[in-house]
């Protein structure tokens, strides 16, 4: 879901690429899809400067383990449904793919996917690294989400990066109040949204619902009712696909994403972030990650931008590693593990900026060297729920709002985050034909 830079030339010039070299190699391919710079490309911009990129260091790691050889072909993809349309059900077109939350959902249901072998969870195997390290959170989330054939999410993906949706804004020119509100786009400061279906229905929902979302928030904070009746009701509303519902979200975005009828709407952005952080976008709707990337470039800008997840609810995402049937999953599975080596998810989190799923003792110690306090305001960060009790970290104050709590949100934000279930056909026909509408605007 969620990648740093992608258009379609760059897609295309690296599929070619990467389609040729492999015409030349004549060791056995692993299939990877996933999105653009979403590991380590390694280089002068990575975490271990001069570093290969992780997927080729994989083949080395993989003929240290196996005394086979092996190539990975590591295939960009624009967006979960560009992946989903290029799946050929007929013959295993990807070893190892990186889809969404709704779109793991959707493969699962479809019977798209290998399942993930018992061997893969048995935390006494050495290089078993992602059973060993997987956040208690992350490994709730997974084995509590259920598929249509009643199987847990965790048969079917391992987490790989994770995080939430919300607002960054520009600090010189925008109240943090303002961006506190769905309706953040009726305040007069330029304002940018996401160029695909889903995120933006989500935003029409928090808008459509708003009033209802707060209301139950403040039932929920009165005890009347509880935590597990509040965030059903909120997943309900921010996953209603009833027809009239929809109808109402599509008037709802024509009225903020026009700029005939919007004088301060900038327009739809995925992943060109330049806009934004060097001050042309007051206010941008982000995944997490790409806030975080943000914040920091525009921190060389001498610009500050600050993240904000609105009050009323908002996303809950994850992206995580699945199996097409037909995989090659003893190499697919080790793929997995190596990413989730400590010392190569700190490599992955400090190049792309997202959060991964994996917490231990050496990523615990890395995020708090990043955020070390450098002034005398500061606040004590709780990250327990993340990595274990007692794992807390003193940071900057600003860091309430900036990028430690994009990366690792509190538990009291996370409570009105919610997880984008998939559509089904019928609900799916109707939303690309009301985002249609959208853009025809």
């Amino acid at each position: 879901m969620k990648k740093i830079i992608s258009t379609v030339l760059s897609l295309s010039l690296l599929s070619v690429s990467a389609l040729s070299m492999a015409a030349c190699d004549t060791r056995p391919g692993l299939k990877v899809a996933s999105w653009v710079d979403y590991i380590d490309m390694g280089g002068d911009d990575s975490y271990v400067k001069g570093s290969k990129s992780l997927d080729k260091e994989f083949e080395d790691w993989y003929y240290e383990q196996t005394g086979k050889k092996i190539r990975v072909d590591y295939i960009p993809m624009q967006d979960n449904e560009n992946m989903y349309t290029k799946l050929d059900i007929t013959k295993n077109t990807y070893d190892l793919l990186c889809p969404s939350e709704y779109m793991i959902m959707k493969m699962a249901a479809e019977n798209l996917l290998e399942k993930y072998p018992e061997s893969f969870f048995d935390t006494s195997i050495e290089t078993n690294y992602y059973a060993k390290n997987v956040s208690p959170y992350i490994k709730n989330i997974f084995d509590n989400g259920k598929t249509t054939d009643g199987s847990s999410w965790s048969d079917y993906a391992a987490g790989y990066m994770w995080g939430t949706t919300g607002f960054t804004f520009n600090r010189a020119k925008v109240e943090p109040e303002e961006v506190k509100t769905w309706y953040a786009y009726d305040k007069g400061h330029i304002i940018s949204a996401k160029e695909n279906v889903r995120d933006s229905y989500f935003e029409g929902l928090g808008m459509y619902y708003e009033q209802e979302l707060l209301a139950l928030k403040g039932q929920r904070e009165a005890g009347t009712i509880t935590l597990e009746q509040y965030q059903t009701a909120l997943s309900q509303k921010m996953n209603d696909t009833d027809a009239e519902t929809m109808k109402a979200v599509e008037a709802l975005l024509k009225s903020k994403m026009n700029d005939k009828t919007n004088k301060s709407f900038w327009g739809f952005e995925t992943d060109e972030k330049a806009p934004v952080f060097s001050g042309q976008i007051d206010i941008s709707y982000q995944w997490s990650g790409d806030a975080v990337y943000i914040m920091n470039e525009a921190d060389g800008n001498d610009l500050r931008y600050d993240y904000c997840v609105p009050e009323a609810a908002s996303n809950l995402w994850f992206d995580g590693w699945v199996m097409q049937k037909g995989a090659n999953v003893e190499a697919a599975t080790m793929f997995v593990n190596f990413l989730s080596k400590p010392e190569n998810v700190i490599r992955n989190m400090y190049y792309i900026n997202y959060t991964s799923c994996i917490a231990n003792e050496t990523i615990f110690e890395y995020i708090e060297e990043t955020y070390a306090a450098q002034s005398e305001d500061t606040v004590e960060y709780d990250l327990s729920y993340f990595f274990g009790d007692g794992h807390k970290i003193t940071a900057d104050k600003e860091q309430l709002t900036r990028q430690l709590f994009a990366q690792y949100p509190d538990e009291e934000t996370l409570k009105r985050c919610v997880i984008m279930n998939y559509f089904d056909s019928d609900a799916n026909s109707r939303a690309n034909k009301m985002w249609n509408n959208v853009l025809a605007g």
